[in-house]
């Protein structure tokens, strides 16, 4: 490992062309990324052109966000904040370094092409700081093989690619068919996008289901975040964010990736939630467990004399019980933690008063 100082804000510039080839070649340049923030700190991971699509760019987000999971583990860094940005997406762009706080800009040995583009948009601003320059180190060749199997040199096959689960647009939704998933999506597709979820412990499964969420949109984003009459069967309950906390720490993220995106928070105690009461909605981002209740909403929309919403699922946020990473995206098992963490102090405190 490189010997470096330590930063509390981070921001690692990636360019992934072939965006497939991204835990090949960038695994070590993320780790080593997380090794020069420190463990309090932030790692804002900035995707340079990004693709278009939503199919694509949701494999992108997704695996960046579960390689850093994994990395932090191993390197005992689980409380680094990783932010995935899209370059030029919901009107982030990386001359807004002005409004943010980074300390040193980090590049991949191979993507040192970016560093001229970086300087002249940082130079753009006149607020902008200067920011130290880190080139770190890489594996593989940043001319990568476009398929896969095609190793080049590279033991790399199609098992190498982790399942990140289905990601795009439901059709026949409404049907008593599931419907199919297509990708059709493109960046700001729809003028107003909704989706809701509980968003307890904001964790990498939230923020893919935001990110994706914020990249259909191009006008507004209006989440539904689940109230007390949702909640009396989660488990800790006891250990679960208020309300308030809850809708920040989805807004807060929101304004930090998508500064031009207008994001609003409601509280929601049944499935529908504003998805049924505001006509304007266009479509509707789930995760693929909701599906039926996606129906539901399209069956009330119809029956108030609105248009169907485009439903559009992610299928990563919880995953199956067979996928070690999706079930370290739990904000059960974060509420678990924390019952344990209390328990353990608590009967530490008995210990040490008995002695």
């Amino acid at each position: 490992m490189c010997t470096m100082s330590l930063y509390t804000t981070t921001l690692l510039l990636l360019n992934p062309d072939p965006y497939i080839s991204i835990n090949r070649l960038y695994r070590r340049v993320i780790q080593e990324a997380l090794h020069v923030t420190l463990p309090t700190g932030y790692l804002d991971i900035c995707v340079v052109r990004p693709p278009t699509r939503f199919r694509e760019t949701h494999y992108v987000v997704a695996q960046l966000y579960m390689i850093a999971a994994e990395l932090k583990e191993i390197e005992h860094r689980e409380d680094i904040n990783v932010r995935i940005l899209l370059e030029g997406v919901g009107g982030f762009n990386i001359a807004d370094a002005r409004n943010r706080s980074w300390e040193v800009v980090a590049v991949a040995k191979g993507d040192t092409k970016l560093l001229p583009i970086f300087i002249a948009e940082q130079h753009s601003s006149w607020f902008s700081p200067a920011l130290q320059i880190i080139i770190l180190p890489m594996i593989g060749s940043i001319e990568a093989p476009s398929k896969l199997g095609d190793d080049n040199g590279e033991n790399y096959a199609e098992e190498d690619a982790p399942d990140l689960g289905v990601a795009g647009l439901v059709v026949d939704a409404t049907d008593e068919d599931d419907g199919e998933v297509e990708d059709e999506g493109e960046e700001g597709q729809y003028p107003v996008v909704a989706l809701g979820g509980t968003f307890d412990h904001l964790h990498d499964g939230h923020k893919i289901l935001l990110t994706m969420a914020g990249f259909l949109a191009h006008e507004s984003l209006i989440i539904g975040v689940t109230g007390e009459a949702l909640l009396q069967n989660k488990k800790y309950k006891e250990y679960l964010e208020p309300l308030t906390q809850r809708c920040a720490s989805v807004l807060d993220f929101l304004a930090y990736i998508y500064p031009t995106l207008h994001a609003t928070t409601h509280e929601i105690n049944d499935v529908y939630g504003q998805s049924v009461t505001i006509e304007a909605i266009d479509a509707l981002v789930i995760s693929g467990e909701t599906r039926q209740g996606a129906k539901m909403v399209n069956d009330e929309r119809r029956r108030r004399r609105f248009h169907a919403l485009k439903i559009w699922e992610i299928d990563v946020v919880n995953g199956d019980a067979n996928n070690q990473w999706a079930g370290k995206l739990s904000s059960t098992d974060m509420r678990k933690r924390e019952f344990e963490k209390n328990e353990l102090a608590t009967s530490q405190g008995t210990q040490q008063k008995l002695e």
